[in-house]
């Protein structure tokens, strides 16, 4: 992995973990002031059942009932970024990837958050979702480089994806539940 090579000297991590904060405040921005303009034609009811649906079979994905295609731009890091290094190529890198328009993507729930967030967020209930996303890929990523035994770390994650797997989709889908309760309920 990238964190753990020569590149990420000093602060660069946190330059990096910055950007990936930064990169999911924005496509939570960008999610919500795109739903504003969709929330206005798009009943709540078929906003829900899409919601629904999208979680449906990401969860079949997710449990490992089948394979998906996950919408993604599966690239590996540029070069360029590797050889800025420091702190413009970690922020960049990390921008980048908090938006989830960089790289690979494991778990399909984002895009489920994504289509949620467009369809029923409030303002700081996506800047939220966008930070959160963020903080997600920002721990998986540290938690990675603080381990220092990176081989131990991925075959721990290798043991426990199957579990990891079934309590975040079933986290996911509880907070979805909420989300479109609240919705259908004209709470939020």
């Amino acid at each position: 992995m990238l964190l753990s090579s020569s590149v990420w000297r000093g602060n660069a991590r946190w330059w990096f973990a910055g950007g990936l904060l930064l990169g999911g405040l924005t496509a939570g921005f960008v999610a919500v002031m795109l739903g504003s303009l969709a929330r206005p034609v798009v009943p709540e009811v078929v906003g829900a059942v899409l919601v629904a649906a999208v979680l449906a079979v990401i969860a079949g994905q997710e449990l490992g009932l089948y394979q998906l295609p996950l919408p993604q731009n599966a690239r590996q890091v540029p070069q360029s970024i590797v050889a800025e290094g420091g702190r413009v190529g970690g922020l960049q890198f990390g921008f980048e990837m908090g938006t989830g328009v960089r790289t690979f993507m494991t778990s399909g729930l984002p895009h489920v958050l994504l289509v949620a967030v467009f369809l029923f967020a409030s303002w700081p209930h996506a800047l939220l979702a966008g930070v959160s996303f963020g903080a997600g890929r920002a721990w998986m990523a540290l938690s990675r480089l603080w381990r220092r035994d990176t081989e131990a770390w991925d075959d721990d994650l290798a043991r426990r994806d199957r579990l990891i797997r079934v309590v975040l989709t079933a986290v996911s889908a509880a907070v979805l539940g909420l989300i479109l309760w609240d919705a259908l309920s004209g709470r939020l």
